[in-house]
């Protein structure tokens, strides 16, 4: 899965983690790519986002810094049912005027089973991203065992989208002509999150997610991909 949280915010304005931890845990994920995660902010109240989510969902969680932000962090978090082996954070900001941006960089061990994992969210302009991603495509491990997933910003027309792809597979793609769309999530009309993956990823399915409360829990509905 992977899902921008929007540091547990509600489109009701309310911060509510334990509602955010019951969308992830319905679709029960192994493997969740998070956006827009707080650690240790005031408007979060100090809590560590990634931790208490950790907990929440009984999966190893680690949180990777993109700003400093609010008395804290701010930026992206890998949760694995499976021991993650490492975890580094690759700088991809662009400009000092905009916000800063990154991509973690992680391998996860998949019962002997090496996969690379890779979680970003892009800026909002397209020079910007165009440049992100031309960074990410430099830092890929040669590996196909990979994932590339996270907030975009992007449409599948654009210019970075056809970038990535010229190296990675859009997952969903390879499952359905039609991948659900994702914001914003009470009436999504356009996919911005995506799962990219390696030539070594075997798609078994791309879920259409229901629960009560992905209309509200944040901005962004999830993206599933069931893989092996």
């Amino acid at each position: 899965m992977t899902y921008n949280i929007r540091h547990g915010v509600g489109l009701d304005g309310v911060l509510d983690l334990e509602r955010t931890a019951r969308v992830i845990k319905a679709a029960n994920p192994d493997i969740v790519i998070l956006n827009e995660v707080d650690s240790g902010t005031s408007r979060s109240f100090g809590v560590d986002q990634a931790d208490s989510l950790g907990v929440l969902l009984d999966l190893y969680p680690v949180f990777g810094r993109s700003i400093d932000y609010d008395g804290g962090q701010y930026g992206n978090a890998l949760l694995s049912r499976y021991p993650i082996i490492d975890f580094h954070i690759i700088d991809l900001s662009t400009d000092s005027l905009l916000e800063g941006r990154s991509v973690f960089l992680s391998r996860i061990n998949l019962k002997g089973d090496t996969l690379t994992i890779l979680g970003t969210h892009l800026g909002l302009s397209q020079e910007e991203r165009l440049g992100q991603v031309q960074h990410i495509d430099k830092v890929l491990p040669e590996t196909d065992r990979i994932i590339l997933a996270g907030d975009f910003n992007f449409e599948s027309t654009s210019g970075a989208f056809d970038l990535i792809t010229r190296s990675l597979q859009d997952g969903l793609a390879e499952f359905t002509t039609n991948p659900s769309l994702t914001f914003p999530a009470d009436r999504p009309d356009r996919r911005i999150d995506y799962i990219f993956i390696g030539t070594d990823i075997d798609v078994m399915e791309g879920a259409e997610f229901k629960h009560p409360e992905i209309l509200i829990a944040s901005d962004h509905q999830p993206q599933i991909l069931h893989f092996r």
